[in-house]
């Protein structure tokens, strides 16, 4: 079934108990060469995605994050996490940063994680079909597709 970008971050925000609350910023205040960055803070999540980039692909920078939260890697991330060094030290245009516990990116994330999560947006994306097609042809595609 066709879904909208916020229909999926309403189902993901409510399967998880928290809110999750998107922002398009200036491609020049995500840090060190990503393309998103999920902030978590204490009661709910944030995730930065460039403005200026097409709606397809900010929609899967998108998926992209929320495949890491789906896939709780939140839970084994490597690096410094727990202060907001990524973030400029001006901050961020209609970002409460003050609140954020903490910040993830690339550089969070083992190689095979930023692979999990890359092919999940991309099955997540897939699942946006515009002829209102449920069919998949691989019954476990079906399923997580089915979930959001």
């Amino acid at each position: 079934m066709p879904w909208t970008r916020d229909q999926l971050v309403d189902s993901v925000a409510s399967r998880r108990g928290r809110p999750i609350e998107l922002i398009s910023v200036d491609r020049s205040l995500i840090a060190g060469g990503h393309f998103g960055l999920w902030l978590s803070r204490a009661d709910d999540d944030v995730i930065l995605y460039p403005g200026g980039t097409s709606d397809v692909h900010a929609t899967h920078i998108i998926c992209h994050e929320i495949a890491h939260m789906e896939l709780g890697h939140d839970r084994e991330a490597i690096g410094e996490i727990s202060e907001p060094a990524q973030l400029p030290r001006r901050g961020i245009p209609g970002v409460d940063t003050a609140g954020v516990v903490k910040v993830f990116g690339r550089s969070n994330y083992s190689s095979d994680q930023e692979y999990e999560a890359e092919l999940l947006a991309t099955l997540i994306m897939a699942g946006r079909r515009a002829d209102g097609s449920e069919h998949h042809s691989d019954a476990r595609t079906a399923r997580m597709l089915g979930s959001f």
